[in-house]
């Protein structure tokens, strides 16, 4: 019992620890008051500008998918507009888009009624635009690469079809090929080159063995052959 005794009365002769922690923790807080509060200051200016320019972007993208979705609109009511006053109200549209995957879709849309109007140099114009910020394999890049070859077979020139539709075929990426394997056969045998349209066509039948179009690719194999 004197032995216990004897052990708390040392223990209250040494000072507690966590009030010595706290005492040393304030007297440092008092110490480097002004530089404590810099840092805070500072650290709520960074996040306060990351928060304002977060809701910029925001509200810049949904602005660019109301101007899409404006386009869109156009285009499907062929009663409002169509021919050169659609392609000047689309383009009148595209000139207050901010670069980005919107104007890249509101590009492609341009382009896909320059090529409906027969356009042909316009599209093109437009489709190398994209092609130019895209990375192959990706859907936009497909489009792009099928915008250009559908706008070289409507001008007649199919060899710069044939070359874009290759293209495609070399960075497929998860697009659907079958079309593009028939549009590459076509364009050879419009260029009377009836040995690789005959061989474009063998491949479709072994890579789409199931495909809904495979009569018509039959079709074209047994008139090439006679």
């Amino acid at each position: 019992m004197a032995q216990e005794d004897k052990l708390k009365r040392k223990d209250l002769k040494e000072p507690d620890q966590f009030l010595v922690a706290s005492n040393e923790f304030l007297g440092f807080l008092t110490r480097n008051k002004s530089v404590l509060a810099s840092v805070l200051i500072g650290i709520l200016v960074i996040g306060g500008g990351f928060l304002f320019v977060m809701q910029q972007k925001s509200s810049e993208a949904l602005k660019m998918e109301a101007l899409y979705f404006q386009m869109t609109q156009l285009v499907e009511d062929e009663k409002e507009l169509t021919g050169e006053p659609l392609i000047s109200k689309l383009n009148s549209f595209l000139e207050q888009f901010e670069e980005g995957d919107q104007k890249l879709r509101a590009q492609l849309l341009l382009g896909g009624t320059q090529y409906q109007n027969k356009k042909y140099d316009d599209a093109l114009s437009m489709f190398k635009m994209v092609l130019d910020k895209t990375l192959p394999g990706t859907l936009t890049y497909y489009m792009a690469q099928s915008g250009m070859a559908h706008s070289y077979e409507g001008k007649k020139d199919f060899n710069g079809a044939i070359t874009h539709y290759k293209n495609i075929i070399d960075h497929p990426g998860q697009s659907p090929l079958f079309y593009v394997y028939l549009g590459l056969a076509r364009c050879y045998e419009l260029t009377q080159d009836s040995k690789n349209a005959l061989l474009i066509l063998r491949e479709i039948q072994t890579k789409f063995p199931e495909h809904a179009g495979l009569e018509k690719v039959n079709l074209s194999l047994k008139r090439l052959e006679g």
